[in-house]
């Protein structure tokens, strides 16, 4: 009788110990599954972190890049306004700065083609008044007659704060001719030739 209980007891114990095995086991590869997984969605996470910090470097690099680039591009811009101007004013300086002889023939050209009716007033900067002598202005106003105009062009005792060239006066208007009024008409059209001069 004691023996048979042996053997009961030793079955129910294999078998608890067997059962024990069996969901220690389970239990092992449910823990090695959870933690597998939860591996898979940590280096997933951590990839998709650093994709988008790259993304986020990449697009914060280029912004960095396009701004120094239009800085760049504004400040040579600059530059070649600033060279330009330069040009022009040297142009301005030459101009004015000719000979007499060369400078009266200017003026004379200059007188010939802008007035109108040979009537009108004409107005220069201080230095110019003593140069325009009367004889100076009764050749222009003989060639303006040869070309069909009145030629009583008048010499106006005021003058002008001009760089030089002149101002024309008519039935109360003014028609500015100086250097500066005539070199800023010109500039718009001049100045994509000017540019291609100095940066080719």
């Amino acid at each position: 009788m004691k023996e048979g209980a042996d053997r009961i007891i030793k079955r129910v114990l294999d078998d608890a110990q067997a059962r024990a095995e069996s969901i220690k086991a389970e239990a092992s590869e449910k823990a090695n599954a959870i933690e597998s997984e939860a591996n898979e969605k940590a280096k997933r996470r951590k990839d998709h972190i650093l994709e988008q910090a790259r993304k986020s470097a990449t697009e914060q690099k280029s912004r960095i890049i396009g701004v120094a680039q239009l800085e760049v591009r504004k400040n040579l811009l600059a530059a070649k306004q600033e060279l330009i101007g330069q040009a022009f004013q040297g142009a301005l300086d030459e101009l004015a700065g000719q000979k007499d002889d060369d400078y009266l023939s200017v003026i004379n050209d200059l007188l010939l083609e802008m007035t109108d009716t040979g009537t009108e007033a004409v107005i220069f900067n201080e230095r110019d008044k003593v140069k325009i002598t009367d004889q100076f202005l009764n050749k222009v106003n003989e060639r303006l007659i040869e070309q069909g105009k009145e030629g009583k062009l008048e010499l106006l005792e005021e003058t002008r704060n001009i760089k030089g060239g002149f101002i024309l006066q008519r039935s109360g208007l003014e028609i500015n001719c100086s250097f500066e009024s005539l070199l800023a008409i010109k500039r718009d059209e001049l100045e994509h030739e000017v540019a291609e001069l100095l940066f080719k």
